[in-house]
């Protein structure tokens, strides 16, 4: 089991727009992406924020 220092969990709901902005500003702290566990919550959405959240999950396995 890997051990993050730090967990965020994100609501979003229809937030196709904004997810990838947060997304790059959690990746880019300077903890270092590696040690933080990033949890999105969808509250489904009736946009695309569900299929870019499942993208950034397949390709980070740090995503959830």
């Amino acid at each position: 089991m890997i051990e993050y220092k730090l967990s965020i969990i994100v609501p979003t709901y229809n937030s196709e727009n904004e997810i990838e902005d947060t997304f790059n500003s959690i990746k880019n702290q300077t903890l270092g992406f590696d040690n933080i566990e990033l949890i999105f919550v969808d509250d489904n959405s009736t946009d695309s924020t569900f299929n870019i959240i499942t993208e950034y999950s397949d390709a980070y396995e740090n995503v959830k």
